[in-house]
């Protein structure tokens, strides 16, 4: 459990791996517990599986649902895209705080990451490579890895600077560094409403998959 990026009454329940899930018991006795410290609501991490008949069973319902999309990564298995030849640069420790305004000019207070998030992102693959453009900084993106298996984990464009390549330009520096290391299969996520990512994403090559996830909110009061 944290707290939700600028929503300090909102906590998060994170579940990045889903392989051992709470019960329904664990869940009813945290919310209780967010709420006797003055937490008024709870807010799940994207899930999917086995995760939603548990939450949906204490009363947390659907705040949004994403499309889940798959690459596979193997050399020789790029799309021919065009790369428009911006460079990128690693991101910085110290630029963490700056990433974060480029997230919430991107996707609105409500969504985006402060630089805790962002650094829970990096962290929460063995593996991760952070990239930047611009500066100041106007895109950034991070990937991570954990043995043959990559994650788009965020990727975030300064709105005045759509349309200019950025976010190409750091998509196919993550799909080119997951195939340095073998990376045979990336998945990345992203809101079922969001046309421009999705229309990016498939540009390059990823293609949605049946499955959705889900973000789920509880209210405490």
């Amino acid at each position: 459990m944290q707290q939700w990026s600028f929503q300090p009454t909102t906590a998060q329940l994170v579940m990045y791996q889903q392989r051992s899930l709470p019960s329904t018991d664990d869940l009813q006795r945290w919310s209780m517990e967010l709420a006797g410290i003055g937490f008024t609501r709870v807010r799940t991490t994207a899930v999917t599986g086995g995760a939603i008949p548990r939450l949906e069973s204490v009363g947390f319902t659907v705040l949004q649902e994403l499309m889940l999309l798959e690459h596979h990564t193997t050399r020789g298995a790029q799309r021919r895209v065009v790369d428009p030849g911006i460079p990128s640069r690693r991101l910085l420790i110290a630029e963490r705080r700056q990433a974060s305004l480029t997230d919430q000019a991107a996707f609105g207070r409500e969504w985006s990451l402060d630089d805790i998030a962002i650094h829970d992102v990096c962290t929460a693959t063995p593996r991760h490579r952070a990239r930047a453009i611009g500066d100041p900084l106007s895109a950034y993106a991070i990937t991570g890895r954990d043995g043959k298996q990559g994650f788009l984990q965020r990727l975030a464009v300064e709105p005045s600077m759509h349309r200019q390549g950025l976010g190409l330009a750091l998509v196919l520096d993550s799909l080119a560094y997951l195939s340095r290391w073998r990376v045979t299969r990336t998945l990345v996520n992203t809101p079922v409403d969001n046309d421009g990512a999705l229309a990016l994403y498939e540009r390059v090559g990823f293609r949605p998959l049946a499955e959705r996830l889900r973000v789920y909110e509880r209210d405490l009061t």
